[in-house]
């Protein structure tokens, strides 16, 4: 059955998990993604002696399985017959609107929950692990031996100006990868609760203001033209909490570090109920979201004694 995709929530939620996430399509019941240790620099060797050798080794395999959702519809055969509206192209409406939130709402609990798990429409246990298993956001992402241990949690509050955003984004510039060695992403895009006004306000003059915001300066705004901001209405934020991330689109999509994937689209089965000829509809799909590494993304705001507190 073809349904007619007619929103009226003004949340473009496709976009949102986009804006998010990698999405791509599965035609297995999981989808595995693995990284690969890296080699170490070349050292200096004398004429006539040997090279050092080096190896490659898979590294934080991750495998992100896909969960089932469904949604029933009746429309009872006096409603179909008597009603000043079409119920069935309703109900049609209704179920591509329900569709693209459940996605949205789905993959905005996978991120910001910061923790090992996450719950949503009445399932715990989700995973939201990377592949450390630690949770995405945590203090002590480990490495390889001799690799110390790196967060990107911090209790940090935002602030009034681009300092706080500008200190965070140096240190995700300077992650390391799982061998050691520093990687050089910037970041680009600033994620927030769509509840946080302040923030948002504030963000969108970091993002577009020609000299320093909120500050005496008459210094140039650096950080003008270098963020993309996100607005998650999904993502409410408790009264006098102002979280938010930063990422680096550019490491997710190379280190697969937010992956969405489509496995079945909502698809949808009617049936006419030999009973009551009451029209019974079920809508179904199957989809997931998951992690393969951490080091694109870092949450500031975090509630005291879980995250690190940058002095």
């Amino acid at each position: 059955m073809n349904m007619v995709d007619a929103d009226n929530e003004k949340s473009d939620d496709d976009a949102l998990v986009k804006a998010m996430f990698v999405v791509r399509k599965s035609k297995r019941f999981g989808e595995k993604t693995a990284g690969m240790s890296s080699f170490s620099s070349f050292k200096y060797t004398a004429e006539g002696a040997a090279a050092e050798e080096d190896k490659l080794e898979e590294v934080n395999p991750k495998l992100i399985t896909h969960s089932q959702f469904m949604k029933k519809f009746v429309c009872t055969a006096e409603a179909k017959e008597d009603s000043n509206f079409d119920p069935i192209a309703a109900g049609s409406k209704n179920y591509v609107r329900s569709y693209k939130r459940t996605r949205a709402e789905f993959a905005t609990k996978a991120l910001t929950s910061a923790a090992t798990t996450f719950e949503y429409g009445g399932h715990s246990g989700f995973d939201a692990t990377g592949p450390d298993t630690k949770a995405l956001f945590a203090q002590d992402h480990p490495g390889a031996s001799g690799v110390g241990t790196q967060s990107n949690i911090f209790t940090n509050a935002f602030g009034e100006d681009d300092t706080m955003l500008s200190r965070l984004a140096n240190i995700g510039k300077n992650f390391k990868n799982y061998s050691g060695h520093v990687m050089g992403y910037d970041f680009d895009t600033i994620i927030v609760p769509g509840n946080c006004w302040r923030l948002i306000r504030l963000c969108q003059k970091i993002a577009q203001s020609d000299n320093q915001v909120n500050t005496p300066n008459n210094d140039i705004n650096v950080n003008k033209g270098l963020w993309k901001l996100v607005v998650n209405p999904y993502w409410q934020a408790a009264d006098g909490k102002e979280p938010y991330i930063i990422m680096s689109s550019k490491a997710r999509d190379e280190l697969n570090g937010s992956l969405f994937y489509d496995r079945i689209p909502l698809t949808i089965k009617q049936d006419v109920d030999v009973d009551t000829q009451n029209l019974v509809s079920s809508g179904r799909a199957r989809f997931s979201a998951g992690f393969g590494d951490w080091r694109h993304i870092i949450m500031g705001g975090a509630d005291a004694g879980t995250g690190t507190t940058l002095e």
